[in-house]
């Protein structure tokens, strides 16, 4: 019983370094990017700036992503980890060197991403380790402390370090963030060195990508996986770039109006993490997946179209109060409310199922390539309807883009429910051994 315990207290005090760690590399990293974008905007040509650190992050996801799941395959996802937090803070560090120069905005961006290829398949695969028998608990948490990260960075200690110095202080404080991760997660590969979290694979069988392709072909769940967080990119970057015109054009309101939407948005948020975090297991996955995909459709749809059908029944009812009510309230922002409380739990819904249907299939060994080849086929997906979403929304408006994006969600459903499509194998993926824990 004392060993069951002790192991227990150990198991607790991995999850709390690994969460902590999560917590201040997404601070920091969003210091570092808001320093980068303040400087960016801020020149001469402000438009180049920023689209060269859009640039600049995604090529790295497309050119090195999977190379990165197999050097973390290799080495195993601790110390992955630990190379990845390495590499990001030497990057950042030097970035204070750079950031006056011409071309250092592009090239701070550029190597961030290419070290990121490394960092995020190995915190993925930690999770099968991390939280074995709950992992919609562990996606769930590292969402939460992501949101959490991005709003204490973007929101509180970027402003604050703005005033105090401008972005080369901003800048500062995320080398700082850094400093205090990498410790933090050397110190959880150290405990977790007899777990599979710390597993070599031979380097013929870690750049091996043909058993991962044989895994998505074989596993539908995976597939499913993949359409999901592809298409729930493309609803919230769509979603980014068309509410502000939304609320101008189609509402008649300020950009303040953002807060408004904004609450019941969280609100659906904080909603679907609970409950992934309390119920959502592999089981529950594809079909969580299912409705979410669906509940995404019925947002942007709703946000295009519903208040005109309201409009159009209220008016053909012929029932006088209704109509006066009708016309004396904003219809359109009536309906974007419930719209957005359906589109933040289905888009959280979303991210956690289909990464639990990740953890839970992927082979042993494969997380982490697994992990990046989804983030890779996902990012190439998304390219073509996100540039076409802002050109859209420039030249048709927000309503015709955003049903754009429903009509895409639509035809992913239709290709998602094809029987071929949701082909599992025969014979389960075996689940990983129930490896103990360290010692506290």
């Amino acid at each position: 019983m004392q060993t069951v315990v002790e192991e227990g207290r150990g198991l607790v005090a991995d999850r709390s370094l690994y969460y902590a760690s999560k917590f201040v590399s997404q601070t920091a990293q969003n210091l570092m990017w808001a320093a980068l974008f303040v400087t960016a905007g801020t020149g001469q040509n402000a438009g180049v700036g920023l689209s060269s650190l859009l640039i600049a992050n995604l090529i790295p996801s497309l050119l090195l992503g999977l190379l990165g799941g197999a050097v973390v395959d290799r080495f195993g996802p601790a110390r992955g980890l630990v190379l990845g937090a390495g590499l990001r803070i030497a990057i950042v560090a030097g970035g204070l060197l750079l950031l006056g120069g011409p071309f250092a905005m592009w090239i701070i961006a550029g190597l961030y991403s290419a070290a990121s290829q490394i960092y995020t398949p190995a915190e993925m695969a930690m999770v099968r380790t991390i939280q074995r028998r709950s992992p919609g608990r562990a996606h769930a948490m590292l969402v939460a402390l992501q949101y959490a990260g991005q709003g204490f960075g973007m929101l509180v200690l970027g402003p604050a370090l703005y005033f105090l110095g401008g972005p080369m202080v901003m800048l500062g404080g995320a080398v700082a963030g850094f400093v205090l991760q990498v410790p933090m997660v050397a110190l959880l590969s150290y405990r977790l060195r007899d777990t599979p979290a710390c597993e070599t694979q031979p380097s013929r069988a870690a750049f091996n990508f043909s058993q991962t392709c044989r895994f998505f072909a074989n596993e539908g769940r995976a597939r499913y996986a993949i359409i999901t967080l592809a298409l729930k990119t493309v609803v919230s970057r769509g979603l980014v770039i068309a509410l502000p015109l939304y609320l101008a054009k189609d509402m008649g309101l300020g950009s303040s109006a953002l807060v408004y939407l904004g609450i019941p948005a969280v609100a659906g948020v904080v909603l679907g993490l609970l409950w992934s975090a309390r119920s959502l297991s592999l089981e529950r996955a594809q079909e969580t997946m299912r409705w979410s995909v669906i509940g995404m459709i019925a947002g942007v749809f709703a946000l295009a179209v519903l208040d005109y059908g309201l409009a159009a029944v209220v008016q053909f009812s012929e029932i006088s109060p209704i109509a006066r009510l009708e016309a004396s309230m904003n219809t359109t922002f009536a309906v974007a409310l419930p719209a957005a409380f359906l589109l933040g739990l289905t888009l959280s819904a979303a991210l956690i199922s289909a990464r639990v249907a990740l953890t839970e299939t992927a082979p042993r060994g494969q997380q982490a390539r697994v992990f990046a080849t989804q983030e890779t086929l996902t990012e190439t997906l998304l390219l073509l309807p996100v540039l076409l979403t802002g050109i859209g929304t420039e030249v048709v408006g927000a309503r015709a883009t955003l049903a754009a994006i429903g009509m895409i969600g639509v035809f992913a459903v239709i290709f998602l429910e094809l029987p071929r499509f949701q082909r599992v194998p025969a014979t389960p993926i075996a689940k990983p051994d129930a490896a103990a824990m360290p010692i506290a």
